[in-house]
């Protein structure tokens, strides 16, 4: 007899999940405590044994695009470096590479390895967050710059990850009627970054740009018809649309049901009404953790139905 799961635990199956292969060439910049222009570690343990066995270190180390000091910078190396070779040279690094740049901000590699002086070595990575999450992969490194006093150490990176894409899209709705002709884009939208609502008495059509799942920015839309009124929401980078509230109704000459008013609610304000509220109302509050990432419709001259995707 299976025994009952208890409150704090869930579980599911995944039905789509996939693996993304990610590459880049960088460079790393170490420099010690002696260097004239600022450090980026210290050791705050000296063993003072042969090959310094037991000598700990802290790095912030700088991950550039290339290997002049004045390159843009991608990325920071911060963890540890222990020595463990009782018999060589042989130094333990763990350090999470932390993304700074503007397309992978946040996201992070965890990386352990070994490093012999001189040598070119591969260093594991054993997980990772954001977009490298549940990451597997190699770094290998090349010294490329000798460690001085003055001018720190530089390494080659080439780092190649595997990262696993687990489709959690969702859609709600549609609510509406089922006039008019069904619009959808091709791939599930991972975040969305602006809002383009044409409206008058009812909501008459809508656009969005997004980015979808491979990173790529993408533009949906106009699906509709004309209106009187346009308006475009433009996301800030920390804001998400959380929920969206309409009415429908059936226009009093006859025909197919409408979207006769539109409300996107975000976690920072909300936006409209567009339209008037006239009709049934309608409400696509996601679920806690979820944003609205896109949407899907039907439409002629108005919009006839209208459904959200989340993530």
């Amino acid at each position: 007899m299976a025994a009952t799961n208890p409150s704090y635990y869930q579980s599911g199956v995944c039905q789509d999940i996939k693996k993304k292969e990610h590459c880049f060439h960088l460079y790393m910049n170490q420099r010690g405590q002696e260097a004239p222009d600022g450090a980026n570690q210290i050791i705050i343990k000296e063993s003072g044994l042969p090959w310094r066995f037991g000598t700990t270190g802290v790095d912030d180390w700088t991950i550039r695009d290339g290997p002049a000091a004045n390159a843009n910078l991608v990325a920071r190396a911060r963890g540890m470096q222990v020595s463990v070779g009782k018999a060589d040279d042989d130094w333990f690094y763990c350090h999470s590479i932390l993304f700074t740049d503007t397309r992978f901000k946040g996201s992070s590699l965890m990386v352990l390895g070994d490093y012999i002086t001189g040598k070119d070595g591969e260093w594991a990575i054993v997980g990772g967050t954001g977009e490298f999450g549940y990451a597997q992969g190699v770094v290998t490194t090349k010294e490329i710059q000798h460690y001085n006093a003055t001018t720190g150490r530089i390494w080659e990176l080439r780092i190649r990850v595997f990262s696993l894409c687990i489709s959690e899209m969702k859609k709600m709705g549609p609510w509406g009627g089922v006039g008019g002709t069904a619009f959808d884009i091709p791939k599930p939208p991972l975040s969305l970054q602006t809002v383009t609502v044409g409206y008058g008495d009812v909501v008459n059509s809508i656009a969005f740009s997004y980015t979808d799942e491979d990173g790529q920015k993408k533009i949906a839309g106009p699906w509709g018809g004309e209106s009187a009124l346009t308006t475009t929401i433009t996301l800030a980078a920390s804001e998400v649309i959380k929920q969206v509230i309409g009415t429908t109704d059936v226009p009093i000459v006859g025909g197919d049901t409408i979207v006769t008013s539109l409300n996107l609610v975000s976690n920072l304000k909300t936006y409209g009404p567009y339209g008037k509220a006239n009709g049934t109302i309608f409400s696509s509050l996601v679920p806690e953790g979820k944003a609205v990432t896109g949407f899907y419709v039907r439409a002629g001259a108005s919009i006839n139905a209208l459904g959200v995707y989340f993530n």
